[in-house]
């Protein structure tokens, strides 16, 4: 199977499942709101089921905005710059340091991981091993650092090339 077919599978996984879990987080803070508020009963463990998939839909999100270069930016160096040989060159080393900075937070998100796993820490409501919750941060880190080293090597491209700068995405 080529290479860009395996991509592009994993991505439409990827999305379809930010989007379920997006609409299943919704529908279970409807439940949550709707039973608290009208039939005053409320689910404990649907609050720490939310928490969770609220980390999960954020590390997974903020992996697709790198993507599809969806995230803020402050582009008035940019802009002031003339050069595309030095625009590429910042992206390089803006991306380098995003790339650094989130391998640091996929290894200490794995040492916390780990550490809870090691003391076999549950959570409080649905009493499932809590260092699942906290898999999706290194997890996902790793995905995003992925993603700005490949950023990064696209623009070195263009650095070397010369070619004229555009914003670019690992979509395009």
């Amino acid at each position: 199977m080529p290479m860009r077919k395996v991509l592009r599978i994993a991505n439409t996984v990827e999305e379809w499942t930010l989007v379920t879990i997006l609409l299943g987080l919704a529908l279970l803070t409807f439940v949550q709101v709707f039973c608290r508020y009208v039939l005053n009963f409320s689910f404990t463990w649907m609050e720490e089921l939310a928490r969770y998939l609220g980390v999960f839909i954020a590390f997974l999100g903020a992996s697709l905005g790198v993507k599809y270069g969806t995230h803020f930016s402050m582009d008035l160096v940019y802009e002031r710059v003339s050069s595309d040989r030095i625009r590429h060159g910042l992206k390089v080393i803006v991306y380098f340091l995003s790339l650094i900075l989130f391998l640091i937070v996929a290894w200490y998100g794995w040492e916390q991981a780990m550490k809870l796993r090691k003391f076999g820490v549950l959570t409080s409501a649905l009493e499932l091993p809590k260092y699942w919750a906290y898999l999706p941060i290194p997890f996902f880190s790793i995905f995003i650092a992925l993603r700005f080293f490949f950023l990064s090597i696209r623009h070195l491209k263009g650095l070397v090339r010369n070619e004229p700068f555009t914003m670019l995405t690992l979509d395009s």
